[in-house]
C-alpha cells in the first residue's frame, strides 16, 4: 500500500483515541503516506501528529443545519476535492452511516467495522472489507485492532499518540505550578457538581497553586465562572481554539478532568492526571497508557472531594501510589 485514508471525524475523545492508528501504520511501513478525515473543529488535533500527510476537513454539522441540499452539495465538493487521488484503502474507523458517505467521496476500497462492531450496522453495507476487535478492550486498543486488522498488519508495543516520551520518575510539583479543573462536558450525566468544583479549588488555591478553568462554549464559561467565583488564584481562562489549547495544556503541572475530549487530550501528552469516572465505565475509557494518571470512580459511584484531593496530592508529591 502507498496511500491510506483515514476518516474519523468526531468527536474530539474519539479523535485522540484514534491517533495511535497513525504510528502503527507508519510503523508497519513508514513509506505509506496517510491522510485524514476530520470535522474542521478538531482538525487541529490530527496535525499534531507528524505522520499525517494531509488533513482533510469536513463541517457536517454545519451543512446539516442548512439542510438536505446544501449537504449534497457540499458532499460533491468533497469529492471534486478528493477526485485526483486514488486510496489503496479508505478506513472508516467512526462505524456510522455518516461517516460511511463521507468516506464514499474518496476512491479507494472502502473499509471498516463488521456488523457486530459498528455503532450504525447499516453503515457496514458500504463496506467492502469488514473486521473487529476484543469486545472487553479499551477504546484506544478497540480502534487500533480495527485498522491492524483491516490493514493486515501485526500490533507491536503500547499506543503512542504525538511525538512525547513519557517521564519514568514523575517529579514532585512545586507549589504555584497550574492545576487545572477540565469540568466541561456535553453530557450532563458526565459533569462533577460544581460544589465540590469550588470545595476542591478552595483546598488548592489555600496550598498556593494556580488553578485554570477552560471552556468552550457559553454554558461551559458560565460553569467556569461559578466555580471561581470569590476563590483566590482561580482563573477562567480566554476562549481558544484546539491548538492553542493545546499548546497552553502543556504548561500544566496537573490535570484533574472528567471523561471528556480535553482530559483525553492530556492523556495523551502524559500529563500527571487524576481522571474522573462515574457516568461511563473505566475500564473501557480511563487513561491507562498514561503512566502518571490516577482513575477514581465508574458507573454509579461519582467520587468524593477527598478522595480526589488524596489522589492528587500524591501525584503533586511526585508519587502517585
Amino acid at each position: 500500500m502507498k496511500r491510506i485514508l483515514i476518516v474519523k471525524t468526531t468527536s474530539m475523545g474519539d479523535v485522540i483515541h484514534a491517533l495511535p492508528v497513525l504510528n502503527d501504520i507508519h510503523t508497519h511501513d513508514p513509506a505509506i503516506q496517510i491522510d485524514w478525515m476530520v470535522e474542521e473543529p478538531f482538525a487541529d488535533l490530527v496535525r499534531g501528529s507528524r505522520h499525517v500527510h494531509e488533513v482533510i476537513t469536513v463541517n457536517l454539522r454545519k451543512w446539516r443545519k442548512q439542510g438536505i441540499r446544501y449537504t449534497w452539495q457540499q458532499w460533491k465538493l468533497l469529492r471534486d476535492q478528493l477526485a485526483d487521488r486514488q486510496y489503496d484503502a479508505v478506513v472508516d474507523l467512526q462505524g456510522l452511516i455518516k461517516s460511511a458517505v463521507l468516506a464514499l467521496a474518496a476512491k479507494g476500497t472502502l473499509m471498516g467495522p463488521g456488523f457486530s462492531y459498528a455503532k450504525e450496522s447499516l453503515a457496514c453495507l458500504f463496506y467492502a472489507k469488514r473486521a473487529g476487535w476484543d469486545p472487553q478492550a479499551h477504546a484506544v486498543e478497540r480502534l487500533r485492532e480495527l485498522a491492524a486488522g483491516l490493514l493486515g498488519y501485526p500490533l507491536l508495543g503500547k499506543p503512542v499518540f504525538y511525538n512525547i516520551v513519557p517521564q519514568k520518575v514523575l517529579p514532585a510539583i512545586p507549589r504555584g505550578a497550574e492545576i487545572w479543573f477540565l469540568h466541561a462536558t456535553a453530557r450532563d450525566e458526565k459533569k462533577w457538581p460544581i460544589v465540590k468544583w469550588r470545595e476542591l479549588a478552595h483546598r488548592f488555591s489555600d496550598l498556593g497553586y494556580a488553578i485554570k478553568l477552560p471552556w468552550g462554549n457559553v454554558a461551559e464559561q458560565q460553569q467556569a465562572e461559578k466555580i471561581a467565583a470569590g476563590i483566590a488564584r482561580v482563573e477562567v481562562l480566554p476562549s481558544m481554539n484546539l491548538g492553542d489549547l493545546r499548546l497552553r495544556l502543556e504548561k500544566a503541572g496537573l490535570v484533574i478532568g472528567v471523561d471528556t475530549g480535553i482530559t483525553h487530550l492530556a492523556a495523551a501528552h502524559y500529563l500527571p492526571m487524576v481522571a474522573l469516572f462515574f457516568a461511563t465505565p473505566a475500564w473501557r475509557f480511563a487513561p491507562r497508557f498514561n503512566p502518571h494518571a490516577v482513575s477514581l470512580g465508574d458507573v454509579g459511584r461519582e467520587p468524593a472531594v477527598g478522595e480526589v484531593f488524596e489522589a492528587a496530592t500524591r501525584l503533586l508529591r511526585g508519587n502517585k501510589l
